[in-house]
């Protein structure tokens, strides 16, 4: 896609105080935003004939309020949650298992992720 349109850094709507970088290509109506740690993070649509700075930084707060927050870490659940995560995982598997052989239906079990509890 070329050289950004547009370079600035916004507040990290996942986390206060941090800033990342934003990147906005006005022609094929994109806008990247880079986390904390230099990866994308998240890709927006932004209306071309109107695409002006302002209109970009007023979409991005918006798309960000209906972003879900991150958990807060806790240091006792959260790695047992991690560390129970095989046994959890092989439980689900065996409910599926059983579940087609029983002519309950095949399907592959949704695994919740290991900061799940």
């Amino acid at each position: 896609m070329g050289e950004p349109d547009l370079k600035d850094s916004v507040a990290d709507p996942n986390h206060t105080g941090a800033s990342v970088t934003r990147y906005v290509w006005l022609e094929p109506g994109k806008a990247a935003i880079f986390g904390t740690d230099n990866r994308l993070a998240t890709v927006q649509d932004v209306e071309a004939s109107t695409g002006t700075k302002q209109q970009v930084e007023q979409q991005a707060p918006a798309q960000a309020a209906t972003a879900e927050p991150p958990q807060p870490f806790d240091p006792i659940e959260t790695p047992l949650n991690y560390l129970f995560y095989p046994a959890k995982a092989a439980t689900i598997y065996f409910g599926a298992g059983l579940s087609c052989a029983t002519g309950g239906g095949c399907e592959k079990p949704q695994l919740p992720p290991p900061s799940a509890g």
